[in-house]
């Protein structure tokens, strides 16, 4: 009986301590989670060393094919030649250096299958040209205008300025011979990189453009904003003598890509060697203080006869 006692009384304290120690067994810890808006922990930067910038050089441009060959410098055989027009004779007058009024137009494209507000149709430049010669206006160019505004000079009555931007091959399609017709020559700023590639001048087309009396200015290399601040030896400096030993002929003046130039830019482009520069605007009479922005007037797609001849200045 004693020792039935004893053995119970051990049963009894092994079943407590048991049940102590599972009491004091701690719970497992559930893994963190972030919630959707924890911040990540900030990752090393590495500091870029800036590098020298390079001096730019030309690259060779491949030689087209002979298809594209024939296709940048051949008219569609379906465009008639040009009726030739005699413009209406306008007496020049003598003007002294400083304020010169001439409206300068803009455009881009020429045609009757791209949609765009870029883009003008054939008709509507054709009306629009006949409208200036109706109305005495006589074409001159750029680089003259920025001489008239140093030096003074002799002057066409009614003057009027047309430039085109980009170098689109349809404007040599399209837009040389309306203009031929009325004896008017016109400004084209080249981007550098597209001459002699497929949809844009050639070099033969853009020497006959010369010989025929139109100015070839550039539009930089790569059509980049130029107030982002890189860049401006090549885009600046390197299409002007790219566009030189393409042509043979001295690059006078440049047109800002989307017409954007702070004075950074404007005074870079200054000491780059050009002559004056053009940007965007509305303004007809030009000084110095604009020689490196002159206003250019854009014409779009929706303009109306009226519309683009509320712009300039003389009528009737």
């Amino acid at each position: 009986m004693k020792l039935s006692f004893l053995i119970l009384i051990a049963l009894t304290m092994l079943v407590i301590t048991g049940c102590q120690q599972q009491v004091e067994v701690p719970p497992t810890p559930l893994p963190a989670t972030k919630t959707p808006f924890q911040p990540l922990p900030p990752t090393a930067t590495r500091t870029l060393t800036p590098t020298n910038t390079a001096t730019f050089t030309p690259t060779p441009t491949p030689s087209p094919t002979p298809t594209e060959t024939a296709s940048a410098t051949s008219l569609p055989t379906d465009t008639p030649e040009p009726e030739e027009i005699e413009p209406i004779e306008v007496e020049p007058e003598e003007v002294e250096s400083g304020t010169i009024t001439v409206p300068i137009l803009l455009y881009h494209h020429v045609s009757d299958t791209l949609q765009s507000q870029y883009s003008v149709t054939t008709d509507a430049l054709a009306e629009q040209m006949a409208w200036l010669h109706e109305n005495g206006y006589t074409t001159i160019n750029i680089s003259d205008l920025a001489s008239l505004i140093r030096e003074g000079g002799s002057i066409p009555g009614r003057p009027v300025i047309i430039t085109f931007d980009d170098g689109y091959l349809d404007v040599y399609q399209n837009a040389y011979p309306i203009l031929q017709q009325y004896g008017f020559v016109a400004t084209f700023f080249i981007i550098g990189e597209t001459v002699d590639t497929r949809s844009n001048l050639s070099s033969e087309n853009l020497r006959e453009l010369i010989d025929y009396g139109w100015e070839i200015g550039s539009h930089s290399m790569h059509h980049t904003d130029l107030n982002q601040g890189i860049g401006w030896e090549e885009e600046i400096v390197g299409s002007k003598s790219y566009i030189e030993n393409k042509l043979g002929v001295e690059i006078r003046s440049f047109a800002y890509p989307y017409g954007l130039a702070d004075p950074p830019v404007i005074n870079y482009t200054y000491i780059a060697g050009y002559t004056s520069a053009v940007g965007l605007g509305s303004n007809v009479s030009h000084d110095r203080s604009t020689l490196y922005y002159l206003s250019r007037k854009e014409v779009k797609s929706w303009y109306t006869l009226d519309f683009f001849a509320d712009f300039l200045p003389w009528s009737g």
